[in-house]
């Protein structure tokens, strides 16, 4: 049985001293955001190399392992194949090669690659920013991205704070997920065997006690932050005082000449 919990890492954090690791939350997210901006300003999978170089150097200065990134590609595999077959063969154009009605044109090995490439880059992108930050520090780049927002009414810290407990449950969801498959399976249940009907049947013994699960973690959580004295609406005080470091000058100009790169490729290259 494959682990999901080991499949799924966006949002799971890797610790470590890294110059990566070390710099400002915000200043991570706010290049991540850059990035992806970047990502779907390119038109040509060529444009992306200015975004392909900075990111191998997060990688590299990170120190987080490749394995981990790879882990991070296999949710959105199943999305990847199903995109690049269908580019490949139903993308009209210049036929290469044909048998039968099944064809491979040239504009339909370019797209795939491209949308290859766009899903890739926005999955690394963003696992290496989870990766990289605490959860802690993740919902108060959000909060600090959102701050603006907060004089017009919006919520900014309550948002950061929803967007942080819900990446952080979905590994713990999935390992439960895997507690209970074992538990079923333990007791002579037959997972996903037979036919589809047969198999979404199977998947009710495991829903239930998930949701049932879920709800009490969900109850558990909430009396947790209020005995540490979360009210909804108050300010919050910080134990850590970030201040702007080297690093993070590194970062933001490292990522504007990317997002430079890019649009100044597609408009005159």
């Amino acid at each position: 049985m494959v682990a999901l919990s080991r499949s799924f890492v966006l949002g799971q954090h890797y610790p470590g001293t890294s110059a990566v690791h070390q710099s400002g939350a915000l200043v991570k997210l706010v290049s991540t955001i850059a990035l992806m901006i970047g990502v779907f300003v390119a038109t040509k999978t060529v444009q992306y190399i200015p975004i392909v170089l900075l990111l191998a150097v997060g990688i590299g200065v990170s120190r987080i392992p490749l394995r981990f990134f790879a882990r991070g590609l296999k949710p959105i595999l199943f999305l990847i194949v199903l995109t690049v077959v269908v580019q490949v063969f139903f993308t009209p154009g210049t036929v290469i090669w044909q048998f039968w009605f099944v064809r491979i044109t040239r504009e339909g090995l370019g797209l795939a690659g491209f949308i290859l490439c766009r899903l890739v880059l926005l999955t690394l992108v963003s696992v290496l920013l989870t990766a990289s930050t605490s959860p802690i520090e993740l919902t108060d780049a959000v909060s600090d991205l959102l701050k603006p927002l907060s004089h017009i009414g919006v919520p900014s810290a309550e948002i950061a704070l929803v967007m942080s407990i819900a990446m952080r449950f979905v590994p713990t969801i999935l390992e439960e997920t895997e507690r209970i498959i074992r538990a079923q399976v333990s007791r002579g249940a037959r997972i996903g065997e037979g036919s589809l009907v047969v198999r979404m049947k199977s998947f009710i013994p495991i829903l239930i006690p998930l949701f049932v699960s879920s709800f009490r973690r969900a109850d558990d959580l909430a009396v947790a932050m209020e005995a540490r004295g979360f009210r909804v609406g108050s300010p919050r005080t910080r134990y850590h005082a970030r201040h702007f470091q080297p690093v993070d000058a590194f970062i933001l100009f490292g990522t504007a000449v990317a997002l430079s790169g890019v649009i100044l490729w597609r408009l005159f290259l």
